[in-house]
């Protein structure tokens, strides 16, 4: 059973898959790394069960993103699991930029989780990410007013990694 529409969620997510994350987003420096995670509504949160590296095929992949389209068409038709979205801010913060939120109605409707990635500049060692998760929240029949007035917005969303 999935959180009330209002409540607070979590993502859970299983280490092996934010190390898959990881992985695919430092091995995609200096580009913007992008994907689908897959996994479930579950009492209390959503749990993630897995990464799909989908190629960028943006003209500029070092300051955006664009998912290659027969890869991203498969996932939304064979992937019944199929939840939400990663992708990496290189060079910034994991906190979605001015152009995320332009094109999140582009797959909002059929997510429910977004993901942004970022290299841990402060770490020791180069190959710590940072994570941040957010739920996609539908502003049509909602109060919420976003500065770009959006139809959708992202709420930032605890993560819990097992």
């Amino acid at each position: 059973m999935a959180a009330l529409h209002g409540q607070q969620n979590t993502f859970y997510i299983p280490s092996f898959v934010e190390q898959e994350m990881s992985k695919y987003m430092f091995a995609s420096l200096p580009l913007e790394a992008c994907g689908v995670v897959l996994g479930e509504a579950a009492a209390g949160g959503i749990r993630i069960s897995r990464f799909q590296p989908i190629r960028n095929v943006a003209p500029d992949p070092l300051h955006h993103f664009a998912l290659e389209d027969a890869e991203w068409i498969r996932c939304v038709f064979n992937e019944p699991q199929l939840i939400g979205l990663f992708h990496s801010h290189p060079r910034t913060t994991p906190i979605p930029s001015n152009e995320d939120l332009r094109n999140l109605p582009i797959f909002a409707g059929l997510l429910q989780v977004y993901f942004i990635g970022s290299p841990d500049l402060t770490a020791d060692t180069q190959s710590k990410m940072l994570l941040n998760g957010y739920q996609i929240h539908s502003n049509v029949d909602s109060s919420i007013v976003t500065s770009l007035g959006q139809p959708y917005s992202l709420q930032p969303t605890p993560l819990c990694v097992t």
